[in-house]
């Protein structure tokens, strides 16, 4: 009988980038960090798979002090780079959010890992981006860690106010006149003289460049200060921004600012509410900054600001050109033709008008016509007894013809409380709404007094 032989096949290698991220560097203090336990558990689940070909890469993808809110990180835009250039099979995290923890970020990635056929594979989580049940999951995961994310922040936010209401203060450093005694402002009696010195002095001149002059030949610079590891700060003499913020800045009145206004605070006041009268009345009849910019903020001249990424998952970066014929013209730009080089992206610089035009005529046609919008939101609130889709397409149609008379300012608020992101590629846009936007804007909707108050500003086109 003859004899069979058995030929085993040999696995098609798998090269295995390991990406790793701690949001505080702690190297320097630590021999033995997060992010070298991170690097360990990733490398022994590949050893632990190189029986189906799986090889870690020679190269080190890490982030040490960077949140995962945003992809502005040195060590993913590397492991994007390889990704596309064809170097890398598997991306392997010890936790998804380690990886980003915005749902929209995590999208991007997963757009750039299919387009060129890499899977995502977590050390602690059962996930495998190459099965149907593992991109389910993904969703779920980093939907949960984007909530987190805004947990915390909302935490961070809420301890801040709440030490500022015992007189706290929040910041690297205090501001010109006071120093840092246990967190509270205490007065340094010869800054303190100085910045009287300089409200006084303002006041009284009729030049705001001869004062700027004098100070830096009196040698009068910003606040000197320290960084936590030692790195001299300030210092720096003088000009009309630094000395418009100061003399704008409320703290001198004694005052503190958290959730959104100014309260009266424990530290003591340097400058008299008569002084800083004064010295206010002076600003508004120079016509000069008063507090509040008369010119557009970049908010308003570039409303997809942090909202716009390009196919490679960069951010678009706003650009101003130079002055023509008395005109700077707004665009947005890829992040990699700033770093690189123009064309490196094989993206398109995009003008802003142009570009806020098409998003924004985008979001009315779906304001106009809102069933796709109820079908993407969860079924438990939209086939809740309780709503009543016709009413809120109403509310929805109603209030989209109310835009053009609205302020600009809500206008924008509108437009950055819908966009999630826009994705920009070689040849297209895409836009991707925000599902809690738009149930936000639903339950403000249906507050008569909303759509009262917005009836007001129809007295014909605003302005600001």
């Amino acid at each position: 009988m003859a004899e069979s032989q058995v030929h085993a096949s040999i696995p098609e290698r798998k090269r295995c980038a390991v990406y790793t991220r701690v949001s505080v560097d702690d190297a320097r203090h630590e021999p033995f960090g997060s992010n070298d336990a991170q690097f360990m558990a990733c490398h022994e689940l590949i050893a632990s798979q190189q029986g189906l070909g799986w090889q870690p890469s020679s190269r080190l993808y890490e982030d040490r002090g960077y949140s995962a809110s945003h992809l502005r990180r040195p060590g993913i835009q590397m492991l994007l780079d390889d990704v596309q250039s064809g170097l890398v099979d598997v991306v392997v995290v010890h936790r998804l959010d380690r990886l980003t923890r915005h749902v929209g970020d995590m999208q991007t990635l997963m757009s750039v890992f299919e387009q060129h056929g890499v899977a995502l594979v977590c050390v602690t989580q059962s996930l495998d981006t190459s099965s149907s049940h593992g991109r389910l999951a993904l969703h779920l995961w980093t939907s949960f860690a984007q909530f987190e994310r805004e947990l915390i922040g909302e935490r961070i936010r809420d301890k801040r106010a709440a030490a500022k209401r015992r007189g706290l203060w929040h910041g690297s450093a205090a501001p010109l006149g006071y120093v840092l005694v246990q967190q509270r402002l205490v007065i340094e009696p010869q800054e303190a003289s100085i910045v009287r010195d300089m409200f006084t002095r303002f006041a009284a001149q009729s030049s705001v460049t001869t004062l700027l002059q004098e100070l830096a030949l009196e040698g009068i610079t910003t606040k000197r200060w320290k960084t936590l590891a030692g790195q001299p700060k300030g210092g720096r003499p003088f000009d009309k921004n630094a000395l418009y913020k100061m003399l704008n800045n409320r703290v001198y009145l004694g005052e503190m600012h958290y959730e959104g206004d100014w309260h009266a605070s424990e530290h003591e006041a340097i400058v008299t509410p008569e002084l800083w009268a004064q010295v206010h009345t002076v600003m508004q009849s120079r016509a000069r900054r008063t507090g509040v910019s008369t010119t557009p903020t970049e908010e308003q001249q570039f409303w997809l600001k942090g909202l716009l990424v390009g196919s490679d998952g960069r951010a678009m970066t706003p650009s101003l050109s130079s002055s023509y014929r008395g005109r700077r013209y707004a665009y947005y730009v890829p992040q990699q033709d700033i770093a690189v080089g123009a064309g490196a992206s094989r993206l398109p610089r995009l003008a802003a008008g142009k570009l806020h035009a098409s998003v924004w005529a985008h979001l009315r046609s779906c304001l106009r016509d809102p069933e796709p919008w109820f079908e993407a939101l969860p079924p438990a609130l939209t086939e809740h007894p309780t709503f009543d889709r016709q009413l809120m397409a109403q509310r929805l149609r109603a209030f989209e013809a109310m835009l053009d008379q609205v302020f600009p300012a809500h206008q924008t608020r509108v437009f950055r409380q819908l966009i999630e992101q826009v994705v920009v590629g070689k040849t297209d846009v895409a836009v991707r709404v925000s599902a809690k936007g738009i149930f936000d804007l639903m339950l403000e909707l249906l507050d008569e007094r909303y759509l009262a108050e917005l009836g007001k500003d129809q007295s014909g086109p605003a302005t600001e």
